[in-house]
């Protein structure tokens, strides 16, 4: 099973820190690339910071574990399996 890394907020400072570093202005478009054929604009009011619980769920068919999190309101959708921890959240919703 692969694990995935999950960025850190201080690995989000160390990476701004280095794109200000590359010629970048206040005015430089942020955006995500979700493997589509275009680029999916970031809503400037669409970073929050929420709670969120860590849940694990079972591939019905290879039984393999993977692991995820949940926000906090939602945390009756899932098995979770430990506290709840502060998070930074893109909302993308469209």
């Amino acid at each position: 099973m692969e694990i995935l890394q999950t960025m850190t907020f201080g690995q989000l400072k160390e990476m701004v820190a280095k794109l200000e570093q590359s010629g970048l202005t206040n005015e430089t478009k942020v955006f995500i690339d979700t493997g589509w054929d275009s680029l999916q604009e970031v809503d400037p009011l669409a970073i929050k910071v929420v709670q969120a619980a860590p849940f694990q769920i079972e591939d019905v068919l290879t039984k393999e574990q993977y692991g995820g999190y949940v926000r906090e309101e939602k945390r009756h959708t899932q098995q979770t399996v430990g506290e709840n921890e502060t998070v930074i959240v893109i909302e993308q919703f469209y």
